[in-house]
């Protein structure tokens, strides 16, 4: 590493309220005041939703409504069904002052998002901040005027958070109630408990063993070996572990193992029909029951063990070209600054600071190049570590180069922030003509609303980003962090824009609350059970929750409660999705077989997309269903 100087003002401290505001405004916008939204949002809720008003087998394997989700673990819906509870106990409580439902269950499972992303934000600072402390990674100080160790820490540790921020891949996919979110939370643990083992290498190298396993049981199996890998590769590679080695592998080798073996061993204890919780001797129905679940809780398990093994069955051509289209755009800012810092630091590589984010991203990366299929699920984790390069190679680049990026960044929030505006206007008023009809075009059948709060929260937001560039312009500030307060900055403020200004029309494209009320009208009372043709895991969600549909559910462990209708033979309802480009053979479904249908509907803002209810008398077999 080539000598740098950091002075006192470059290390400049940033008023807290900053970056304390920013973070809030990030974590609250977008994630409430809104619907559950298609479909992996959707998806999310719908798993937590079933496990909150499910048996055992519920939280054992992740399903909707008797569909298994096997690509995602339980561990982040557990924390989402245990909110909904809570929900229900405190709605009970507050029915007298706000009547009944005062917090809906998807409000209650957005909290725990929001305090798991609320969450990721402060581990990230921390970890940055034990990190940056090292002095293998402390400026020189040949004449006196640099920072201190703590105020070069604080600074570094600020621009981590700030990139984190101002990162275009991560801002939609944290606002989401799915695993993949989660996951970024364990990530942000991981990196806090290897920086907290360079001090206390058996707690921290506990907490990132729990990390591991926790990513186990969100994510995958795939994402846990490359931080294994990681951490076996730095433990001996990076001389702060390797000098504390024992207590580091003691720490975290034995949770991680143990806390990632919990839940598989559940699930292959319970795929037996010898295991359930509480069978009577001699009662042959629930011994069927029983034998039941345990053949559901093994199919789970055998499909959550091959989409782990498809984790590693790549990379195809397309895989290939999903990560390389999509990886620019999705990890800018980050990843000019990344490439800068492991060249710049390239005689510390194997210094913890620096090493560590290195080593993960690698693992990581790999991991991703592996997968059959791409996806953003895929470039996620490596947010974080990316942060953590970002923030040692600002204080390393000269100012002409910050200088770009910083106009960079006014120029393209402001246009951006100016076009949200503008078409906003022309939404509301119809002119100019032209913007108006291309607006209504991307919501179709949406009638706005004015809302003096919704003008207001924009009119603040862009205020701030205008007194933001004004400090940019006047002052000149030489902190290192400053291209990523404009850059954060503008993100923050251009999704609080559109989190305000357009949520009514975003919520209106994205939800199926109108789409369903008419089922629930139909279908108001005691209904039974209705089966499902087609639906996809959100629909399935959405369906279930609005229109309190009833689905085939799984037996529970102790077979005291058997499947709603089994296989749905028994079901007197069919709900039927399909595409204008797919039909599913309504000609060929006739009134003889005692099918009738009830109702036919389509969002208007995807009208390639349909869904049919059919009815049939009881007693009525179900011989041709559509196909």
């Amino acid at each position: 590493m080539k000598p740098y100087l950091v002075t006192s003002a470059e290390a400049g401290r940033l008023p807290r309220w900053i970056p304390l505001l920013l973070s809030a405004v990030y974590v609250v916008a977008g994630l409430f005041g809104r619907d559950p939204w298609r479909s992996d949002d959707a998806a999310g809720f719908g798993i937590a939703l079933t496990m909150a008003t499910g048996t055992a087998i519920d939280w054992l394997v992740p399903n909707v409504e008797g569909q298994f989700v096997p690509d995602s673990g339980p561990l982040p819906f557990w924390l989402g069904a245990l909110a909904i509870r809570a929900a229900a106990l405190l709605n009970g409580l507050l029915t007298f002052a706000f009547g009944p439902g005062a917090i809906a269950p998807d409000t209650a499972f957005r909290a725990i998002a929001a305090i798991g992303l609320a969450a990721t934000l402060a581990l990230l600072w921390y970890a940055a901040y034990q990190f940056a402390r090292r002095p293998e990674v402390q400026p020189d100080d040949p004449f006196g005027a640099a920072a201190s160790r703590r105020d070069f820490a604080r600074a570094v540790a600020d621009t981590a958070l700030l990139a984190a921020l101002a990162t275009f891949g991560l801002l939609a996919r944290v606002h989401e109630t799915t695993a993949d979110a989660a996951g970024v939370t364990w990530i942000a643990l991981y990196l806090f408990g290897m920086g907290l083992a360079l001090r206390q290498p058996l707690a921290g190298g506990a907490i990132a063993g729990a990390a591991i396993a926790a990513v186990v049981m969100t994510t995958g199996i795939a994402p846990a070996v490359a931080l294994a890998i990681a951490t076996i590769v730095l433990g001996f590679g990076v001389r702060a572990y390797r000098f504390e080695l024992g207590w580091f592998v003691a720490g975290w080798l034995p949770v991680a193992m143990i806390g990632a073996a919990i839940w598989p061993l559940l699930m292959w204890h319970f795929s037996t029909p010898a295991a359930p919780l509480a069978t009577p001797v001699g009662d042959d129905s629930l011994r069927q029951v029983s034998a039941e679940a345990a053949a559901r809780v093994a199919d789970y398990l055998r499909r959550w063990i091959d989409w782990n093994l498809d984790q590693w069955r790549g990379p195809t051509a397309a895989s290939l070209s999903y990560l390389l289209k999509n990886a620019p755009w999705f990890f800018w800012p980050l990843w000019p600054f990344a490439i800068w810092a492991i060249w710049r630091w390239q005689g510390s590589r194997r210094e913890a600071p620096i090493a560590v984010p290195a080593t993960m991203i690698v693992t990581l990366g790999i991991t991703a190049l592996l997968a059959r299929e791409g996806s953003e699920s895929l470039l996620l984790p490596m947010v974080m570590p990316m942060t953590l390069l970002t923030a040692f190679a600002l204080p390393t680049i000269r100012r002409s180069v910050v200088s770009i990026v910083d106009w960079f960044a006014v120029m393209t929030f402001s246009v951006v922030g100016l076009a949200i505006w503008a078409y906003w206007m022309a939404f509301m008023t119809g002119f100019p003509p032209r913007m108006a009809a291309k607006a209504q075009s991307a919501v179709p059948g949406f009638v706005a609303s004015f809302s003096w709060f919704t003008l207001a929260l924009g009119l603040i937001a862009t205020i701030a980003w205008i007194v933001l560039v004004g400090w940019r312009i006047s002052r000149q500030p030489r902190s290192f962090w400053r291209p990523m307060a404009l850059s954060s900055g503008g993100m923050v403020l251009t999704w609080l824009l559109l989190m305000t200004l357009w949520l009514p029309a975003g919520n209106f494209r994205k939800s199926y609350r109108e789409l369903v009320t008419p089922v629930r009208e139909i279908m108001a009372g005691p209904i039974g059970c209705i089966d499902a043709q087609g639906l996809d895991i959100g629909q399935r969600a959405l369906f279930a929750y609005y229109a309190g549909v009833h689905f085939n559910r799984l037996p529970a462990l102790d077979g005291s409660q058997p499947s709603r209708a089994g296989n749905g033979e028994g079901c007197r309802w069919l709900l039927v999705s399909d595409r204008e480009s797919a039909p599913h053979g309504l000609s060929s479904f006739t009134r003889a077989d005692d099918w009738t249908l009830a109702w036919q509907g389509q969002r208007r803002v995807n009208r390639g997309e349909r869904i049919f209810l059919y009815t049939r008398s009881v007693g009525g077999t179900p011989t041709n269903r559509p196909r």
